[in-house]
Order: structure tokens, then sequence, then C-alpha cells
């Protein structure tokens, strides 16, 4: 497990419209990992939402809070939420956090989908709060029975998708494992 800082930031760009950047410092790292997530970051256990990532941040880029007057991002920074974390599981394909905020705390789980996102060419994750670590595994840490495998996507053609198909591709039903 490492310890980490992370942050939420509405924001309201011009072009891309109201949506919210998750941004967290990667183990081993200086640059904070940030996902697109244009419906928000789910509070509730249950609700999976698309999470396009984008370019790595410096500290500076990934707390700034104020106006962008041109470009792509241009528009309203605020922040919405933000503070410590730990980083439970750091791979290509599942990343694990336990978030501490004020707004969004417990454990969440973002999964590669192998889906290029069309705007930003880089990969969706489905991004999702799960149960709490006890709750998932029985008493050897083997999942509980019901719980499902389902192997993150390996050497995947690159797909295009836009925000209508993304929005039919969270609500297929996905099997999940913890490993």
């Amino acid at each position: 497990m490492t310890k980490s800082q992370f942050i939420v930031v509405k924001h309201e760009a011009k072009r891309a419209g109201l949506h919210f950047d998750l941004r967290f410092i990667m183990p081993k790292s200086n640059l904070w990992m940030s996902f697109a997530v244009r419906k928000g970051v789910p509070t509730e256990p249950g609700k999976k939402v698309l999470a396009a990532r984008t370019h790595d941040h410096s500290k500076e880029e990934a707390l700034f809070v104020g106006e962008i007057k041109e470009g792509y991002g241009a528009g309203k920074l605020t922040k919405w939420d933000g503070g410590p974390c730990d980083i439970i599981k750091f791979g290509t394909g599942h990343i694990v956090i336990e978030f501490k905020g004020s707004k969004i705390k417990g454990i969440y789980h973002l999964i590669n989908t192998g889906v290029v996102d069309r705007n930003y060419k880089k990969q969706t994750f489905m991004l999702f709060k799960g149960k709490a670590v006890q709750e998932m595994v029985g008493d050897r840490g083997a999942p509980k029975s019901g719980m499902l495998s389902r192997n993150p996507p390996g050497d995947t053609q690159e797909v295009e998708m836009d925000d209508e198909e993304a929005d039919k591709q969270q609500t297929k039903p996905l099997k999940w494992s913890i490993s």
C-alpha cells in the first residue's frame, strides 16, 4: 500500500463541457495521474462511470483552480474534494484506491476497459466505489462465493467510442474479481 494524495476538480470546460477531473499522485513518482469523469465520481457502491485517462500532471497543474482562458481545457476549475488516499493496487489494468476525502470516502476501483477515448486518445476505465476489503474477501483472503472473475483486457485492438456508445457500455453488467 502506498500513501498518496488526491484531488477532484469540477471543470466547467467551454469545449469539453462539465466534467470532473480525478487526480492522484502515482506511486514512486511526483506526477499526478488524471482521469476526466463526465458523470462525476460516484459516492455510492453500485454505480459505474466511465473515466477517460488524460495526461499526467505536475503538482502545480494538478492542484490548479481558477480560470483557464484559452485552449482545449479553457473554462472554470473549482476544487470539489481532496485529501489523503492509499493506493492499494496500481497496475495497467486495475487500480484500487482508498480515498479519505470529505465527499468521496472508501475503496474505489479503476478497471481498464480496453477502449480508447476519441477525444483524449487515451484508455478509458470504469470507475466505481467498491465494498470495504473485509466485506469482499472471506477468512482466507479469497473472494466470497458469488464473486466471479473478469480478467482486464490485455493486448486489445484500440476502438474509438463517442459519449452515447460509452453510456451504453456503462450499463452492461460486468463481473469483477479482486486480485
